[in-house]
Order: structure tokens, then sequence, then C-alpha cells
């Protein structure tokens, strides 16, 4: 591994809450995720089954939702967060990322940076989108996400 790959990332309170409820229903493991087959490392295709599970469930095709679609994510709405009142600077981001500089970051991402809303956390921003996403979040609440997508509950 290189150095940019060990970084520290914030845990949004809607995730922590997610991977608490998630450490204490699940069977005790020293792996955080193991396979659901084998019960020992996952492989990533164990992770893209899940995931394709999850998209057709929501009324997507399998292979709409892959894990970088989660890093784009998390990307685009970080670049839409307050730290401690100031908006979040690409540097910070792009060492949450793993990149080891600024450029792919602003390069791609850099158009957020005009923004003029922000806040602290991004946890409810998924509001704007229920009315498009009503039945597939609907779905997700169904496999068991909880009330947290979607609601501010």
């Amino acid at each position: 591994k290189t150095v940019s790959s060990h970084r520290s990332v914030p845990l949004w309170p809607q995730l922590r809450d997610a991977l608490q409820r998630y450490l204490t229903e699940r069977p005790p493991s020293r792996l955080l995720f193991p396979s659901f087959r084998t019960g020992k490392e996952a492989m990533l295709t164990d992770f893209r089954k899940l995931l394709d599970v999850v998209a057709m469930r929501a009324g997507w095709e399998e292979g709409d939702i892959r894990s970088k679609t989660f890093r784009h994510t998390y990307c685009a709405t970080r670049l839409q967060t307050l730290d401690a009142g100031a908006p979040v600077s690409t540097y910070t981001v792009a060492r949450e990322m793993g990149h080891g500089g600024e450029s792919m970051v602003r390069r791609v991402y850099g158009h957020l940076g005009q923004v003029r809303h922000r806040s602290e956390a991004v946890e409810y921003r998924v509001e704007q989108h229920v009315a498009k996403l009503g039945t597939r979040l609907e779905a997700l609440r169904g496999l068991g996400f909880g009330t947290t997508i979607g609601t501010k509950a």
C-alpha cells in the first residue's frame, strides 16, 4: 500500500447508525464484512452480487450500482459540506479519497466548489430526490435499510 492509501474519512451519522446496527445483529467475526457464503474474507464479486440484488430490488438493472458509485457520491457530497463552519477544501477531499494531489478532484468535481448552500452533514439531501426515487427508496427500506433512507427519522 502507498502512504495515500491509509486515510481517515468522516463517518456520517446515518452510516454510523447503520454500521452499529449491523455489528450488533450479525454473528461475531474478526472481519467487518465477511463473505455471506463462507464467512471468510469476502471477494469483490461477493460485494458486486449484493449490489446487484439491491439494484434489482430497487428497480434498476444488474450492474447499475457499483462501488465506484459510492466513491463518486462521497466525493461529490463531501465537497458540499462544511467542516467546523468552513467549506471542505479540495485538498481535504483528495486526501480522504486517497489521491496524491488535488488535480483529479478539481478536474472532475471542481464545479461543486461553487455551491452556495452547504451544511455540516449531507444525510438528508436525499429528500430532494424522493419524488423521483419513491418506489426505489421503498424497496431499499424493504431490504432492511430502515427509515433513514429518504426521511429525517
